[in-house]
């Protein structure tokens, strides 16, 4: 009976605790002073070894009242938000990809799907903050990504296949590069071709179209209201891979609805 709230309330958690170690990983990417798999956590101003009450996902921001117990500097708020971020897209997959149920029948392929998407959502919300916080895109985290994406399309349920793959992630690819060939660099890095190509071999070619449009959209609102808040409309710079994750993520859950929708209401 109460199997369902103890699963989502569980996932929670253990997003959050990926998103405090997605935090690390940022910070070690771009800083280069560590491995990103070893040595203890520490405050990245006095570089202080955390103990373990420091490093509890979300309580640890609020009972510091973010800053850090042994300089007391700020901590960013990237912390607390990926943590929180992280852990409600791993209780919302639970939604998506069921793997237990209320009879507690259990269903191993539905788990290895879950934990597949997981990893993706992992990626994505990791490459949200590493372009938000730095303007930059982390390879170390989407290339290994996509190689795994495409081996997951020979044969995991739930998955594009490999042409479908393939031909979503050259063309999303393909989409940007132009793009960044034409404006020099002005519009798009390159950085966004590759989380485009990610985009492709994970939504596959039908998909990422949708995921494309919604990143757009919400980039053009989004990037207006910054516009005018700061009073120019030219010379700004506004990382784009946050746009491009939030409408591959809505797309991960809702784009088969959204794609039905939108041709149901052109009579197909």
């Amino acid at each position: 009976m109460y199997i369902i709230p103890v699963a989502v309330i569980s996932l929670f958690i253990i997003g959050a605790a990926f998103g405090s170690f997605a935090g690390v990983v940022i910070y070690r990417l771009h800083s280069k002073k560590r491995s990103i798999v070893t040595g203890r956590s520490a405050c990245t101003e006095c570089d202080t070894k955390l103990a373990p009450l420091d490093l509890v996902p979300i309580l640890s921001y609020m009972t510091l009242r973010g800053k850090c117990r042994y300089c007391s500097k700020e901590i960013s708020y990237m912390y607390p938000l990926i943590e929180v971020l992280m852990g409600m897209v791993f209780a919302a997959l639970f939604f998506k990809f069921t793997f237990v149920d209320v009879q507690l029948n259990f269903s191993l392929t539905i788990l290895g799907v879950y934990l597949l998407y997981a990893f993706y959502s992992f990626i994505l919300i990791a490459t949200f903050f590493f372009d938000l916080h730095y303007m930059k895109v982390a390879d170390e985290l989407l290339l290994p990504a996509i190689l795994i994406g495409l081996i997951a399309t020979l044969g995991a349920p739930a998955t594009p296949s490999l042409v479908d793959a393939l031909i979503g992630g050259s063309g999303a690819a393909l989409f940007f590069g132009l793009q960044a060939l034409i404006s020099k660099g002005a519009w798009i890095g390159l950085g966004d071709l590759r989380i485009g190509a990610f985009m492709g071999v994970i939504l596959g070619w039908k998909l990422v179209i949708v995921a494309l449009f919604l990143s757009y959209l919400i980039g053009s609102v989004v990037s207006l209201i910054v516009a005018i808040r700061a009073g120019k409309f030219f010379g700004l710079k506004i990382p784009f891979a946050p746009f491009l994750v939030t409408g591959t993520l809505i797309t991960i859950f809702f784009g088969q609805n959204l794609m039905q929708w939108y041709l149901g209401s052109l009579g197909f």
